[in-house]
């Protein structure tokens, strides 16, 4: 395929070999044609060291571990600069590994002068679609230039391999491959080779995310090459479907019978890139109602009181909920968030630390609270109701809160990444936190046990006395 396209996609299930394969196109190209350069492109340096320039595997044949790069090429053809992660060949071409995003960058991006593009993991490039930048170089009819593409679906919902595979219908300069585990096995049985993977292994494999996620959406994702429509390592992607496809991202009024509360999950002291975020919800007939939301930087915990003095529901604020490290106090400094914000607000509550509410016996994972609390809020969001304008950094949130990437092991962890996505799905997890805590409602929901008018009685007798 990539020695007769200009633009080929292979799509392949995890463990498969991808970046053997296309490391190997292009330290061939560069050996068959003198003078020319190519380009490995992964998300950042780190990934892409970790990926190719390091990597080793087994050789079935010799029973040894080969290095990917610098074993496959004899040594007085390629010399390899370890730094710059550089292969210079005999004949004067150049393959260079690089990652898309360098660290100080805001944004990423390749030069222009290579012959070759390969880009690894694509359904990876959350944070931006390199494709739209490479096209125009790639399409450039002067010059024969190739884009090769390894990777593992992500989804489709804003997906840069999904993207790109959608535009190259119909072009007969490109070819899209798709090969599941099972189409490989397929393959190494005809040609008297051992599987891939054992269907034992697959089963032991499978086991382990039914496990780790209580599905096997993400399996079927990694290694039968399943395209759903939310990448199956977005932590509440299926729950999010769900809301949208049961109409439960709407605009609507607050009900005027119950009082708004306010959770919030606190930044870092110091640190301007922590966000301090917020949400305003209601809890109404066991439903959870989020009505508004908001984010913040570089600014003390009071402050944000003020903002929320703009708002036209302020005056109905029953209660502002602070997650439990809210009563510790940062080091030299005796006042704790909670005694802060009881300056400038009444009603202040912190909520109980995550092992007092929710505990899986037995269990010793470190981020073992955090995550049968993800299980909780999973299961709260298929009864939530989210405002549609006022919350839509929320539902982008929801879209893009996934779990960590480990680039040395090549799997996903059970632990979520702790990005700029991660605070306001905080905010979201400790407001389900709250909804289990009746201390916060004062014993008794309002939404059970409607709170009883207290008559007005006009009376002036103890207004006027004699000082």
């Amino acid at each position: 395929m990539w020695r007769t396209k200009r633009i080929g996609v292979a799509v392949l299930p995890r463990q498969s070999g991808k970046d053997v394969g296309a490391s190997m196109e292009q330290c061939d190209a560069r050996l068959r044609t003198p003078k020319t350069t190519g380009v490995y492109i992964s998300l950042n340096q780190p990934m892409i060291r970790d990926i190719l320039w390091d990597k080793t595997y087994l050789d079935l044949a010799t029973g040894q571990y080969v290095r990917m790069l610098k074993d496959n090429v004899p040594a007085e053809l390629c010399t390899w600069r370890d730094t710059a992660m550089v292969g210079a060949f005999a004949n004067h071409s150049r393959m260079k590994l690089q990652g898309y995003f360098q660290s100080g960058q805001d944004k990423g991006g390749v030069g222009t002068a290579y012959q070759d593009y390969t880009i690894t993991e694509l359904a990876l490039f959350f944070r931006e679609d390199p494709i739209p930048r490479l096209m125009p170089i790639i399409e450039n009819e002067h010059e024969n230039k190739r884009l090769m593409v390894v990777s593992t679906p992500r989804g489709k919902r804003k997906n840069a391999l999904w993207k790109l595979m959608e535009s190259l219908e119909g072009r007969a300069d490109a070819q899209v491959i798709v090969r599941t585990i099972d189409d490989l096995n397929e393959i190494m049985r005809r040609n008297g080779l051992p599987p891939v993977l054992t269907q034992e292994r697959l089963e032991q494999i499978r086991e382990t995310y039914l496990k780790r996620y209580g599905n096997d959406r993400m399996f079927n994702q990694e290694y039968h090459v399943d395209f759903g429509e939310m990448d199956a390592a977005a932590v509440y992607g299926e729950a999010y479907l769900k809301m949208v496809a049961d109409q439960r991202v709407v605009n609507f009024n607050l009900h005027p019978g119950h009082p708004v509360y306010v959770m919030f999950d606190i930044g870092s002291s110091g640190q301007h890139s922590d966000a301090t975020s917020w949400a305003a919800f209601q809890w109404i007939n066991g439903r959870i109602w989020i009505y508004d939301c908001g984010e913040g930087h570089g600014k003390a915990l009071p402050e944000y009181v003020d903002d929320l003095r703009e708002k036209h529901w302020f005056n109905r604020l029953a209660m502002i909920i602070l997650p439990w490290d809210a009563e510790h106090h940062e080091k030299a400094v005796n006042t704790t968030p909670a005694d802060m914000m009881k300056q400038v607000f009444p009603n202040i509550s912190v909520l109980a630390k995550s092992s007092k509410v929710y505990q899986v016996p037995g269990q010793r994972d470190k981020w073992g609270d955090e995550i049968t609390d993800i299980q909780a809020t999973r299961m709260a969001l298929y009864n939530t109701v989210v405002h549609e304008d006022n919350c839509q950094w929320i539902t982008e949130c929801f879209e893009n809160y996934k779990y960590e990437f480990n680039t040395k092991l090549q799997e996903w962890s059970s632990k979520p990444l702790h990005d700029k996505y991660s605070h306001m799905m905080d905010v979201v997890r400790y407001i389900v936190q709250a909804t289990k805590e009746l201390d916060f409602f004062g014993g008794v929901f309002h939404d059970v046990t409607p709170l009883k008018p207290v008559p007005y009685i006009e009376d002036w007798s103890e207004v006027w006395q004699r000082r």
